[in-house]
């Protein structure tokens, strides 16, 4: 999920209304904050005086932003905090957010991703490769671990003894 890549198909209650749905797909990158969005949005349906406008479409957008009625009106501060993460942090980003009660949509989105970083920081992937101490059926050996957990000798037999003088 790409908040850049993001595309909003657009339309008014009035067309829907009249039968008449007509939208214009918008790339969300186009635009620097929500003013400018709406004044797009404005210039594409110039006959209606004030339009409500209703979103048929959408991609890479997530459903806590948007949905048919409702655009997130800190969309663009939300795409901008989101930059400082790697891609697939964003998705666990926005997972981390619904799990633990942050509501993005109201919350301040640069101190949640900073708190996110904090906490987990960007995660690195490796893909397929194997752990380079370990052999493909063996398991691997902390010696620190090990040494301090596993302790082959008997108890003394003195700790079970009644007689404890």
């Amino acid at each position: 999920m790409d908040l850049n890549q993001a595309e909003v198909a657009v339309t008014t209650q009035h067309l829907i209304d009249i039968r008449q749905e007509r939208d214009s797909l918008l790339r969300m990158s186009d635009f620097g904050d929500m003013g400018e969005f709406l004044c797009t949005c404005s210039e594409l349906f110039p006959e209606e005086e004030t339009p409500e406008y209703r979103y048929t479409k959408w991609e890479e957008i997530p459903d806590p932003l948007i949905n048919r009625e409702w655009l997130c009106p800190n969309f663009f501060d939300i795409r901008e905090a989101m930059e400082q993460l790697e891609e697939p942090d964003k998705d666990f980003f926005f997972d981390w957010c619904d799990r633990y009660g942050h509501d993005i949509s109201t919350e301040d989105p640069h101190l949640l991703v900073a708190h996110y970083l904090e906490l987990f920081g960007n995660v690195t992937y490796i893909d397929d490769d194997s752990c380079p101490d370990s052999g493909d059926d063996s398991l691997l050996y902390y010696p620190g671990i090990s040494g301090n957990y596993f302790d082959n000798c008997f108890p003394r037999f003195e700790v079970f003894d009644d007689n404890y003088d």
